[in-house]
C-alpha cells in the first residue's frame, strides 16, 4: 500500500511539472484507440555534398541509382571502316570540360533499354520516298529490344507536326502509325527537331534518342540553328539523320551557296552536336541497312559519369571532349556539351518562339 501510494505521489507530482511548464499531456488509451504507427525514416542516402536528387541508370536487369548533378554522356567509339569498338576499358576514357580533366565516376557499355523518336519528313518534296522510308523506319522498330519504347511524328511545316503514335511499347501500334503518313505541304525542319526532342525528353528511360528522316530543305521554322542547337544540349537526345539532300532544288543565284551543300550542312551539324550521326543515302536501298547501323548504334555505347569539378550552378554552357588514351586512329562521338543547372530553377523557356506543341 505504501508503495502505491509512492507511485501515486510520483505520478501527480509529474502531472503537476508538466502543467506548470505548460507541456502537452497525453492520457493513455485503449489499443484500438491508438494512432496507427509513424511510417518508418527514409533511408539515409549518402552524402555527395547536396549532389541534389536523385536518378536513375538501368544495366539490365538492376537499377543504379546515381545523382542528378552526376553528367553522364553516350560515347560512340569507331575506326577507320566505321565500325564501332566495344570492350574499351574505363582507364583508356578521359573526359575534359572546358578543357579541364575530369574524375570519372561511373562507366559502363551495358545493353540499356532506350526511349526513341522516329520523325519523317512528308512534305511533298518526300512524296516518292515516302514508301521507302516507312519501310526502313519499319526496319528500326523490329530491331527493338525489350523495354524500349518509340513514339512516331509526322512533320511537315511548323502548324503540321503531328504526333501520330505516344510513346509506346506495342511495335504493332507504332508501324500502324507509319502507315498513315500522307505527303504534302512544306518542311519546317528545325521546329520538327526541336518539338519531337522536347517531347523525346519525357521518355521514362535515360538514354533518349531521335531519328529525322527528311531532305533537309528548311523553310518555314520559327526556331534558328543556334536556337535549336541550344535545345539539342538543354534536352540531351541524340540526333540521328537520314537525308535526301539531292531533292533540294538548287535554284540558288551565282553568289548564293548551293540549297544542297546548305541541307547537309545543317543535317551534319545538329547530328553532330548532339553526339549522333547523319546519313546520306545514295540509293532507296540502303536506308535498310543504315537502319540497322543506326540501332547497332544505339546499343554498343558507353555511358561514362562524372561530377564537374566547376560545381557553380550558373546555367552556363560547358564544352565536352571524350578523348582515348590509346589508339588515337579510333574516332570518339558524344555530345558537344551541356548546360549547368541555374540556381533557384531551370533555365528559362522561351515560349514566345514555340511552334505547336506534340501532345498538347
Amino acid at each position: 500500500m505504501i508503495y502505491s501510494k509512492r507511485i501515486l505521489t510520483i505520478s501527480l507530482t509529474l502531472l503537476l511539472a508538466l502543467a506548470i511548464l505548460d507541456l502537452p499531456i497525453t492520457l493513455a488509451q485503449n489499443p484500438q484507440d491508438l494512432p496507427p504507427p509513424p511510417p518508418p525514416p527514409p533511408k539515409e542516402k549518402p552524402n555527395r555534398g547536396n549532389r541534389g536528387s536523385n536518378i536513375d541508370i538501368e544495366q539490365e536487369d538492376t537499377t543504379i541509382k546515381i545523382d542528378s548533378e552526376l553528367v553522364v554522356l553516350d560515347v560512340s567509339i569507331l575506326d577507320k571502316n566505321n565500325k564501332f569498338i566495344t570492350g574499351i576499358q574505363q582507364n583508356k576514357f578521359q573526359v575534359y570540360e572546358d578543357q579541364i580533366a575530369q574524375k570519372i565516376e561511373f562507366f559502363s557499355q551495358e545493353e540499356v533499354p532506350i526511349s526513341y523518336g522516329i520523325v519523317i519528313d512528308t512534305s511533298g518534296s518526300m512524296r516518292k520516298r515516302l514508301p521507302t522510308v516507312i519501310k526502313a523506319a519499319k526496319t528500326l522498330i523490329a530491331l527493338s529490344r525489350p523495354g524500349d519504347e518509340v513514339f512516331i511524328v509526322d512533320m511537315k511545316d511548323t502548324s503540321n507536326i503531328e504526333l501520330l503514335e505516344d510513346f509506346t511499347t506495342s511495335m504493332e501500334d507504332a508501324n500502324d502509325a507509319l502507315d498513315n503518313m500522307v505527303s504534302g505541304g512544306g518542311t519546317a525542319l528545325l521546329d520538327g527537331v526541336v518539338v519531337s526532342s522536347e517531347y523525346a525528353k519525357g521518355g521514362k528511360h535515360r538514354r533518349k534518342a531521335l531519328l529525322v528522316i527528311s531532305d533537309g530543305d528548311e523553310r518555314d521554322s520559327t526556331f534558328t540553328v543556334d536556337q535549336t542547337l541550344d535545345k539539342l544540349r538543354e534536352f540531351d537526345v541524340q540526333l540521328y539523320m537520314i537525308g535526301f539532300p539531292d531533292e533540294v532544288a538548287e535554284d540558288s543565284g551565282l553568289f548564293k551557296r548551293s540549297p544542297r551543300k546548305k541541307a547537309i550542312e545543317l543535317i551534319n551539324k545538329l547530328t553532330t552536336e548532339s553526339g549522333g550521326q547523319a546519313y546520306f543515302p545514295r540509293d532507296l536501298a540502303d536506308l535498310e541497312p543504315i537502319a540497322k547501323k543506326i540501332g547497332a548504334d544505339l546499343r554498343s555505347q558507353y555511358s561514362i559519369g562524372y561530377y564537374p569539378s566547376n560545381g557553380k550552378q550558373d546555367g552556363t554552357f560547358r564544352k565536352l571532349k571524350v578523348v582515348l588514351n590509346e589508339n588515337k586512329d579510333y574516332a570518339v562521338r558524344t555530345r558537344s556539351g551541356y548546360f549547368a543547372p541555374k540556381e533557384g530553377g531551370n533555365r528559362k523557356e522561351d515560349n514566345s518562339l514555340s511552334p505547336k506543341r506534340l501532345g498538347k
